[in-house]
């Protein structure tokens, strides 16, 4: 999916008793923690197994994305959700080139959800407009509702489909 930014008019509203963040690579493990109860039992954990089956891969995945794997990672815009100095959401963000950038992951605790999500990516896009990129894209699987209408919600457009064939490790 992705979204021109030009068409982006809502700001970020962060619920009372929430603040957000800029990236601190001190705190990876809190991240981790968090991303790996978010996905807990999703389809999304189902899929992307090597990362969100475990804490220690949901750490590798960042680590992963720091390095560069899915596109420059881009601290400006990489943002964390905190309640009472604690983390619990993240968005990581990257950039693909100078018009575009990319979201990889926005996860939030599900003791917190409502609106804290919401905020966090409206952030995260807004610091990409004021930077000057043109676009934002992300990729998101359709059984995932509650993500999808938060996207369509805020403008991104579906761009591509394609079928995603996976094949889990045995675990006899």
């Amino acid at each position: 999916m992705t979204l021109d930014l030009s068409l982006l008019t809502e700001p970020p509203r962060v619920p009372t008793g929430y603040e957000i963040a800029e990236w601190d690579a001190s705190r990876l493990l809190e991240v981790a923690r968090i991303d790996h109860l978010s996905y807990r039992g999703t389809l999304d954990a189902r899929l992307y197994w090597n990362y969100f089956s475990t804490e220690v891969g949901c750490e590798q995945m960042w680590r992963e994305a720091v390095a560069g794997k899915f596109g420059k990672f881009d601290e400006r815009r990489t943002l964390l959700l905190l309640r009472q100095g604690q983390v619990c959401g993240d968005i990581m963000a990257s950039i693909r080139n100078p018009q575009e950038g990319f979201i990889g992951n926005l996860a939030v605790a599900p003791e917190h959800r409502g609106g804290t999500g919401r905020a966090l990516l409206l952030a995260c896009l807004w610091r990409f407009r004021e930077a000057g990129f043109q676009r934002v894209s992300l990729a998101v699987t359709l059984e995932n509702h509650t993500a999808y209408r938060l996207y369509s919600g805020l403008g991104f457009v579906m761009n591509n489909q394609f079928p995603l064939l996976t094949r889990y490790p045995n675990r006899a």
